[in-house]
């Protein structure tokens, strides 16, 4: 990965349907498959949706039993659906992010982020605003590319 790699964006705000995860980040696929089943029992229209990763918790300081993430949707319609649990709406403050690309297996998304926050962070003259998650976006699924042809876009919140 190169520094030029990283695109600085200004994103809007979004407001999500979520289903909350504790435990390794790459089990997170177990709360995305609840939240399918929630809104497919509810007749939720996800065309033109887009699927989203917040994760809450640095990996290398927490306890992986203990990690804190959510299985998130963002709707390109409104929808009048009741939320009830296990789903909650939240909300993802907008402003400046660095969004990294990641091509290929869910598997090397970790070294992605190591390589964003350990490389291109420090060297970009930018700070991390912690107070708010970092996120991923799935343009893609398993069930539609092969695990080499997943993208995957990972995004810090700027201050």
């Amino acid at each position: 990965m190169q520094l030029s790699d990283v695109k600085l964006l200004a994103l809007e705000p979004m407001d999500l349907l979520a289903v909350g995860h504790v435990g390794p980040y790459m089990k997170i696929s177990d709360a995305f498959y609840t939240l399918a089943q929630w809104l497919g029992e509810r007749q939720v229209r996800t065309s033109g949706a887009r699927m989203v990763g917040i994760f809450y918790d640095d990996p290398t300081q927490v306890e992986e039993s203990k990690l804190r993430s959510k299985a998130a949707i963002h709707l390109q319609q409104e929808t009048d659906v009741e939320v009830i649990s296990p789903v909650e709406k939240i909300h993802l403050r907008g402003g400046d992010h660095a969004m990294l690309l990641h091509k290929g297996p869910y598997e090397g998304l970790g070294a992605s982020w190591m390589w964003l926050y350990n490389e291109w962070l420090p060297k970009s003259g930018r700070k991390a605003d912690f107070s708010m998650p970092s996120f991923e976006v799935y343009l893609n699924t398993p069930d539609e590319a092969a695990p080499e042809d997943l993208r995957t876009e990972l995004y810090i919140r700027l201050i």
